[in-house]
Protein backbone atom coordinates (compact mmCIF):
# COMPACT_ATOMS: atom_id res chain seq x y z
CA UNK A 1 0.00 0.00 0.00
CA UNK A 2 1.59 3.41 -0.63
CA UNK A 3 2.80 5.56 1.68
CA UNK A 4 0.35 7.90 1.42
CA UNK A 5 -2.59 5.35 1.80
CA UNK A 6 -1.93 3.63 5.03
CA UNK A 7 -4.43 3.79 7.99
CA UNK A 8 -3.59 5.95 10.46
CA UNK A 9 -4.54 6.17 14.06
CA UNK A 10 -8.10 8.87 13.62
CA UNK A 11 -8.19 11.32 16.30
CA UNK A 12 -7.96 15.37 17.43
CA UNK A 13 -6.09 17.07 19.17
CA UNK A 14 -8.17 19.49 21.70
CA UNK A 15 -5.70 22.55 22.70
CA UNK A 16 -6.87 23.92 25.88
CA UNK A 17 -5.98 27.52 25.86
CA UNK A 18 -6.83 30.82 27.48
CA UNK A 19 -6.60 34.54 26.64
CA UNK A 20 -6.77 38.24 27.77
CA UNK A 21 -8.51 39.25 24.11
CA UNK A 22 -12.29 40.08 24.54
CA UNK A 23 -12.03 39.46 20.76
CA UNK A 24 -11.31 37.58 17.85
CA UNK A 25 -11.61 39.47 14.78
CA UNK A 26 -13.82 38.21 12.23
CA UNK A 27 -11.37 37.77 9.44
CA UNK A 28 -9.26 35.60 11.66
CA UNK A 29 -11.67 33.34 12.99
CA UNK A 30 -11.02 30.29 11.37
CA UNK A 31 -7.95 31.25 8.78
CA UNK A 32 -4.96 31.01 11.37
CA UNK A 33 -5.57 27.66 11.64
CA UNK A 34 -4.12 26.27 8.62
CA UNK A 35 -0.65 28.05 8.95
CA UNK A 36 -0.63 26.53 12.55
CA UNK A 37 -0.72 22.91 11.46
CA UNK A 38 1.92 23.73 8.41
CA UNK A 39 4.40 25.79 10.60
CA UNK A 40 4.06 22.76 13.05
CA UNK A 41 4.40 20.01 10.51
CA UNK A 42 7.59 22.15 9.10
CA UNK A 43 9.32 21.81 12.18
CA UNK A 44 8.64 18.19 13.49
CA UNK A 45 8.10 16.70 10.45
CA UNK A 46 9.21 19.03 7.27
CA UNK A 47 9.19 15.83 5.01
CA UNK A 48 5.49 14.96 5.75
CA UNK A 49 4.81 18.85 5.85
CA UNK A 50 6.34 19.64 2.37
CA UNK A 51 4.64 16.16 0.75
CA UNK A 52 1.21 17.44 2.41
CA UNK A 53 1.68 21.06 1.14
CA UNK A 54 3.48 20.34 -2.21
CA UNK A 55 1.14 17.12 -3.92
CA UNK A 56 -1.61 16.72 -1.44
CA UNK A 57 -2.56 13.08 0.01
CA UNK A 58 -3.44 10.36 -1.72
CA UNK A 59 -5.44 10.06 -5.18
CA UNK A 60 -7.56 12.97 -4.92
CA UNK A 61 -4.44 15.01 -3.51
CA UNK A 62 -6.02 16.31 -0.93
CA UNK A 63 -4.80 18.16 1.97
CA UNK A 64 -5.77 15.82 5.02
CA UNK A 65 -6.33 17.62 7.91
CA UNK A 66 -9.15 20.07 9.43
CA UNK A 67 -9.43 22.32 13.12
CA UNK A 68 -11.58 24.48 14.67
CA UNK A 69 -11.99 27.90 15.49
CA UNK A 70 -11.70 28.76 19.18
CA UNK A 71 -14.49 28.41 21.21
CA UNK A 72 -14.83 30.11 24.58
CA UNK A 73 -18.25 28.64 26.36
CA UNK A 74 -18.26 30.73 29.15
CA UNK A 75 -18.06 34.33 27.35
CA UNK A 76 -21.52 35.76 26.97
CA UNK A 77 -22.19 36.28 23.63
CA UNK A 78 -22.45 39.75 21.79
CA UNK A 79 -24.31 40.37 18.31
CA UNK A 80 -21.82 41.19 15.73
CA UNK A 81 -18.68 40.37 17.60
CA UNK A 82 -16.50 37.21 17.78
CA UNK A 83 -15.94 37.29 21.34
CA UNK A 84 -13.23 35.65 23.10
CA UNK A 85 -11.80 35.84 26.99
CA UNK A 86 -10.84 33.25 29.38
CA UNK A 87 -10.68 29.34 28.86
CA UNK A 88 -11.24 28.13 25.52
CA UNK A 89 -10.58 25.25 23.21
CA UNK A 90 -9.35 24.83 19.72
CA UNK A 91 -9.39 21.46 18.01
CA UNK A 92 -7.20 19.94 14.94
CA UNK A 93 -7.59 16.74 13.73
CA UNK A 94 -6.36 14.01 10.87
CA UNK A 95 -6.86 10.22 10.50
CA UNK A 96 -2.96 10.78 8.84
CA UNK A 97 -1.09 9.54 12.23
CA UNK A 98 2.06 11.70 11.53
CA UNK A 99 0.15 14.85 10.96
CA UNK A 100 -1.10 14.03 15.00
CA UNK A 101 2.25 13.24 16.39
CA UNK A 102 3.85 16.33 14.63
CA UNK A 103 0.96 18.52 15.98
CA UNK A 104 0.84 17.04 19.42
CA UNK A 105 4.69 17.57 19.90
CA UNK A 106 4.86 20.85 18.62
CA UNK A 107 1.77 22.36 21.15
CA UNK A 108 3.59 20.42 23.98
CA UNK A 109 7.04 22.43 23.46
CA UNK A 110 5.41 26.34 22.40
CA UNK A 111 3.99 28.15 25.08
CA UNK A 112 1.10 30.01 22.69
CA UNK A 113 -0.99 29.77 19.37
CA UNK A 114 -0.57 33.18 17.23
CA UNK A 115 -4.25 33.30 16.09
CA UNK A 116 -4.12 35.74 13.35
CA UNK A 117 -2.50 38.44 16.27
CA UNK A 118 -4.53 37.12 19.04
CA UNK A 119 -2.23 35.08 21.99
CA UNK A 120 -4.01 31.63 22.92
CA UNK A 121 -2.04 30.52 25.84
CA UNK A 122 -1.89 26.61 25.57
CA UNK A 123 -2.70 25.06 29.04
CA UNK A 124 -3.23 21.46 28.15
CA UNK A 125 -3.45 19.30 25.30
CA UNK A 126 -5.54 16.56 25.39
CA UNK A 127 -6.92 13.45 22.60
CA UNK A 128 -9.96 13.09 21.58
CA UNK A 129 -10.65 9.46 20.58
CA UNK A 130 -13.38 8.86 17.72
CA UNK A 131 -17.01 7.45 18.19
CA UNK A 132 -16.75 3.63 17.13
CA UNK A 133 -19.52 4.05 14.59
CA UNK A 134 -19.69 0.13 15.32
CA UNK A 135 -23.11 0.28 13.30
CA UNK A 136 -22.18 1.93 10.30
CA UNK A 137 -24.31 5.17 10.56
CA UNK A 138 -23.31 8.14 11.95
CA UNK A 139 -24.79 11.79 12.01
CA UNK A 140 -22.23 14.54 11.64
CA UNK A 141 -23.52 17.85 12.34
CA UNK A 142 -20.57 20.58 11.66
CA UNK A 143 -19.45 23.60 13.55
CA UNK A 144 -18.39 25.69 10.56
CA UNK A 145 -19.56 26.39 7.43
CA UNK A 146 -19.66 23.68 4.41
CA UNK A 147 -18.71 24.00 1.08
CA UNK A 148 -18.86 22.05 -1.89
CA UNK A 149 -17.21 21.98 -5.81
CA UNK A 150 -19.43 20.63 -8.14
CA UNK A 151 -17.58 17.95 -10.25
CA UNK A 152 -15.70 18.98 -13.48
CA UNK A 153 -17.45 17.17 -16.23
CA UNK A 154 -16.00 16.87 -19.69
CA UNK A 155 -18.20 16.40 -22.82
CA UNK A 156 -17.11 14.53 -25.80
CA UNK A 157 -16.38 18.07 -28.13
CA UNK A 158 -14.01 18.61 -24.93
CA UNK A 159 -15.95 22.01 -23.26
CA UNK A 160 -16.05 21.28 -19.41
CA UNK A 161 -18.90 22.12 -17.04
CA UNK A 162 -18.93 22.04 -13.42
CA UNK A 163 -15.80 23.02 -10.59
CA UNK A 164 -17.86 25.78 -9.32
CA UNK A 165 -19.30 26.20 -5.58
CA UNK A 166 -22.03 25.25 -4.38
CA UNK A 167 -24.05 26.07 -1.17
CA UNK A 168 -25.66 23.94 0.80
CA UNK A 169 -29.86 23.79 -0.26
CA UNK A 170 -28.80 24.55 -3.49
CA UNK A 171 -29.62 22.06 -6.65
CA UNK A 172 -26.97 19.39 -6.48
CA UNK A 173 -25.46 20.20 -3.35
CA UNK A 174 -26.65 16.89 -2.36
CA UNK A 175 -24.54 14.93 -5.13
CA UNK A 176 -21.65 17.41 -4.88
CA UNK A 177 -21.70 16.09 -1.03
CA UNK A 178 -21.60 12.41 -2.16
CA UNK A 179 -18.92 12.78 -4.28
CA UNK A 180 -16.88 14.43 -1.08
CA UNK A 181 -17.45 12.05 0.89
CA UNK A 182 -16.69 8.78 -1.72
CA UNK A 183 -13.33 11.12 -2.71
CA UNK A 184 -12.36 11.25 1.20
CA UNK A 185 -13.34 7.63 1.56
CA UNK A 186 -10.98 6.97 -1.46
CA UNK A 187 -7.54 9.04 -0.08
CA UNK A 188 -7.85 7.04 3.50
CA UNK A 189 -8.66 3.72 1.84
CA UNK A 190 -11.61 3.11 4.41
CA UNK A 191 -13.81 1.87 1.21
CA UNK A 192 -17.14 3.94 0.05
CA UNK A 193 -19.37 6.31 1.77
CA UNK A 194 -22.99 6.61 1.38
CA UNK A 195 -24.71 10.59 2.11
CA UNK A 196 -28.09 8.91 3.33
CA UNK A 197 -30.08 12.31 4.48
CA UNK A 198 -29.41 15.83 5.03
CA UNK A 199 -31.05 16.69 8.26
CA UNK A 200 -30.66 20.47 8.73
CA UNK A 201 -28.96 23.37 7.13
CA UNK A 202 -27.97 26.48 9.20
CA UNK A 203 -27.61 30.16 7.90
CA UNK A 204 -24.94 30.97 5.55
CA UNK A 205 -21.68 33.03 6.90
CA UNK A 206 -18.76 33.79 5.00
CA UNK A 207 -15.33 33.99 6.43
CA UNK A 208 -11.76 34.67 5.15
CA UNK A 209 -9.59 31.83 4.00
CA UNK A 210 -6.14 31.05 3.01
CA UNK A 211 -5.76 29.64 -0.37
CA UNK A 212 -3.45 26.75 -1.16
CA UNK A 213 0.06 28.30 -1.38
CA UNK A 214 0.92 29.89 2.13
CA UNK A 215 3.94 29.26 3.40
CA UNK A 216 7.44 30.51 4.28
CA UNK A 217 8.55 30.15 0.72
CA UNK A 218 5.30 31.40 -1.39
CA UNK A 219 2.96 34.14 -1.04
CA UNK A 220 0.15 33.97 1.45
CA UNK A 221 -3.61 34.25 -0.22
CA UNK A 222 -6.64 35.33 1.44
CA UNK A 223 -9.93 35.26 0.22
CA UNK A 224 -13.65 35.01 1.24
CA UNK A 225 -15.56 31.51 1.25
CA UNK A 226 -19.32 30.90 1.94
CA UNK A 227 -21.17 28.06 3.14
CA UNK A 228 -23.30 27.14 5.63
CA UNK A 229 -23.18 24.42 8.85
CA UNK A 230 -25.27 21.14 8.24
CA UNK A 231 -26.23 18.18 9.23
CA UNK A 232 -26.12 14.56 7.43
CA UNK A 233 -26.46 10.92 8.50
CA UNK A 234 -24.14 8.70 6.53
CA UNK A 235 -22.96 5.14 6.49
CA UNK A 236 -20.23 3.58 5.79
CA UNK A 237 -17.59 1.15 7.65
CA UNK A 238 -16.65 2.21 10.97
CA UNK A 239 -13.12 3.48 10.20
CA UNK A 240 -14.33 5.34 7.14
CA UNK A 241 -16.51 7.02 9.46
CA UNK A 242 -14.13 7.96 12.06
CA UNK A 243 -11.69 9.11 8.99
CA UNK A 244 -14.51 11.82 8.03
CA UNK A 245 -14.78 12.56 11.98
CA UNK A 246 -11.12 13.49 12.25
CA UNK A 247 -11.07 15.66 9.31
CA UNK A 248 -13.79 16.86 8.42
CA UNK A 249 -16.71 17.13 5.58
CA UNK A 250 -17.21 19.20 2.33
CA UNK A 251 -13.74 21.39 0.74
CA UNK A 252 -11.91 23.53 2.50
CA UNK A 253 -11.43 21.40 6.00
CA UNK A 254 -7.88 22.40 5.52
CA UNK A 255 -8.90 25.77 5.79
CA UNK A 256 -11.03 25.35 8.46
CA UNK A 257 -14.59 24.56 7.02
CA UNK A 258 -16.74 21.61 7.83
CA UNK A 259 -15.52 20.85 11.02
CA UNK A 260 -17.52 18.60 12.80
CA UNK A 261 -19.16 18.61 16.06
CA UNK A 262 -17.37 15.94 18.33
Amino acid sequence: MPADQRKGVEVRLRVHVKTRAPEIPWDQVIAPGRGIVYSALSRQAPQLGAKVHETGWGPHRIAPFGYSAPEFPTVKRVRGTYVAGGAGTVEFGSPVEGIIEALAKDFAVIPILDWGGVALNIEAVTRLAPPAFASGRGRFRTVSPIAIKSELTRAPDGSRSGGGWVLPGEVGFDVSLSHSLRRKAETFGYGPVTLEAITWIGPQRSFSVVGHGSGASSPVRWGKKTGAPVEIEVSGSPAALQALWSCGIGGATSAGFGWVRP
